[in-house]
């Protein structure tokens, strides 16, 4: 009898756990929709080269390091690295929003609090650009 129980204990357990990351797989992992295929390019891996904007023009932003890269995944995962340790993460939606460089909308990665930075492609290139006065240009090459 005491064996019985506790077959059926252990399979009940079972059956739980397997439920619950079932329903987390199901809602935890749903790609992010986009606006066209040319805005789906940013997804994967980028090195950071360099900046330019800010105040004066010349750049000096300390956003990213020189052993920075990121990872923008189609999960609307924005992941930030310096070297192989992961320091940042935020979510985002993919949206064309207007720009200050451009009269026609631009693809944008729309974070949580409002802010967005649109982007453009140059061969295996990603310019990234905050989208405010005196905001910088992040340029990254593909991995």
């Amino acid at each position: 009898m005491y064996m019985l129980n506790h077959i059926q204990n252990q399979t009940m357990k079972n059956t739980v756990k397997l439920l619950f990351i079932g329903i987390l797989t199901l809602t935890g992992c749903k790609k992010i929709s986009v606006p066209n295929e040319n805005a789906r390019k940013i997804f994967g891996k980028w090195d950071y080269e360099s900046n330019s904007g800010g105040f004066s023009g010349a750049g000096g932003s300390t956003k990213y390091c020189d052993d920075c890269w990121i990872e923008i995944t189609d999960l609307g995962k924005f992941n930030v690295f310096e070297g192989s340790d992961q320091i940042s993460t935020k979510n985002f939606t993919i949206e064309m929003k207007e720009s200050i460089i451009s009269v026609d909308p631009l693809p944008a990665l729309v974070y949580q609090d409002g802010v967005y930075e649109t982007y453009r492609f140059f061969g295996d290139t990603l310019l990234l650009r905050e989208e405010h006065s005196d905001g910088y240009l992040y340029v990254f090459v593909k991995k």
